[in-house]
């Protein structure tokens, strides 16, 4: 494996949670000089983005067995598997183009950023692997490095514009500034749902139906507290898990719907306060960088591109995606055209559902409703995805997933703009998956 690829291997096996935490302290000894407060904060962001990850994790898995018992009860028979990160890592790794990406994407970013066609300044430099897929999927089936920049350059543009408009909605309404989050892969749904909402102001009945998790909170108080939303949501699913059970041995279902629901208003309980240890050190540090780049270098209002992942921990996030990954197993049960078994990638959910949630002000109402229509998008995307990530595997010989004959991944495929900028250079270059 060349230099660079051992570097961006090495860098991905880090991950988000550590790379994030360490660029901030690096920026921000440089702007401050002054080391103990500077390792103090990346203390608390550290052990928040650890948190948040672990409790994720958590939480994720949490549905595995609910998924076991909707797809056993179903007929479908799955023809790709959700491989998840391997495929989209093994695209990446595999590439000879990593560094030419790298580099035009940083190139594109200081460019817009003297052109003023940006505010981000993308640090989130993990989550370039979303350009680094986009460039490498191009080039691996064109042979074309031209092409292959350039998608990539093009996702980034685009994502850098959509992280600045949308930063605004951040501020609207989680009252925190500073920041954006230029993933491509969860931004690109911002202006869908924002379209929706739209939608939803022109027609008469449904503009008036506002349901705010904020303001239901506040109205039933103790009802809506993270802990007992959690216990009554786990205990609901593991009811629904176990039903056949209750038939035969109501005891035993009662019993695991009840630690069902413990689990769960764990993570409920654990989450939101994760979520305040990271940012009781990132709102200083970011505070900290953007006063120095006042004072040095500009004084517009830049915006610092992190991790969605800080945002997913939120109450409304985490309590409208315990409701949306058991359905999203649901729908791709009699989804048409849909030949994805979601799997490992379900972990998008919750990051995609940030920008659900986000531009509607947290209305559960229009969040759900919007996730409903994102959802089985993502599904078709990904079943069309399948035969260019089976190739890619077929021709770097790596390993197929055991008992499918076709793999893919929704992260790697819940991009929708870079589907259909592939859908339309496809014609152009006769390109063949």
């Amino acid at each position: 494996m060349p230099a660079t690829l051992k570097v961006v291997n090495y860098i991905i096996e880090l991950g988000p949670v550590f790379i994030l935490p360490v660029v901030l302290l690096i920026i921000s000894l440089i702007v401050t000089r002054k080391p103990l407060k500077n390792l103090k904060n990346f203390a608390f962001i550290l052990t928040g983005f650890v948190s948040v990850s672990i409790l994720l994790g958590l939480f994720i898995n949490f549905f595995s067995p609910i998924a076991d018992t909707i797809i056993s009860s179903s007929t479908k028979e799955y023809t790709i598997v959700d491989a998840g990160w391997l495929v989209t890592k093994n695209v990446i790794v595999n590439s000879s183009i990593t560094l030419y990406i790298i580099i035009a994407v940083i190139a594109v970013n200081i460019i817009m950023l003297l052109f003023r066609f940006t505010r981000t300044i993308n640090i989130d430099f993990w989550n370039y692997w979303a350009f680094l897929f986009a460039g490498s999927v191009i080039f691996a089936i064109t042979g074309i490095e031209w092409i292959a920049l350039l998608i990539a350059v093009i996702s980034a543009a685009i994502t850098l514009v959509l992280s600045d408009i949308y930063a605004i909605c951040i501020n609207n309404y989680y009252g925190v500034s500073g920041f954006s989050t230029p993933h491509a892969h969860v931004i690109c749904w911002a202006p869908v749902t924002h379209l929706i909402n739209i939608i939803f102001n022109k027609i008469p009945f449904i503009k008036r139906i506002r349901i705010f998790y904020e303001e239901l909170q506040y109205k039933m108080g103790i009802f809506l507290e993270p802990v007992l939303v959690g216990f009554v949501l786990g205990f609901i699913i593991g009811a629904i898990t176990k039903y056949r059970t209750f038939y035969h041995n109501p005891a035993s279902g009662l019993f695991y719907a009840f630690v069902n629901g413990l689990t769960l208003s764990f993570i409920f309980t654990l989450m939101p306060r994760a979520v305040k240890i990271l940012f009781k050190g990132l709102t200083p540090t970011l505070n900290d960088i953007k006063d120095f780049i006042r004072r040095k270098i500009t004084k517009r209002d830049l915006n610092i591109g992190l991790d969605p992942i800080i945002l997913s921990g939120m109450p409304s996030t985490i309590t409208l995606s315990a409701i949306l990954i058991p359905l999203t197993i649901y729908i791709s049960t009699i989804l048409p055209g849909s030949a994805i078994l979601p799997g490992s990638d379900l972990i998008m959910i919750p990051l995609i559902l940030v920008w659900v949630i986000v531009p509607s002000r947290g209305d559960m109402f229009r969040s759900f409703i919007s996730a409903i229509i994102i959802i089985p998008i993502i599904l078709w995307i990904t079943s069309n995805m399948g035969d260019l990530f089976t190739n890619f595997f077929l021709k770097y010989d790596i390993e197929m997933v055991e008992g499918y004959k076709r793999v893919s991944s929704i992260g790697g495929s819940s991009n929708i703009f870079f589907w259909i900028l592939l859908k339309v250079i496809e014609p152009i270059f006769e390109m063949h998956p």
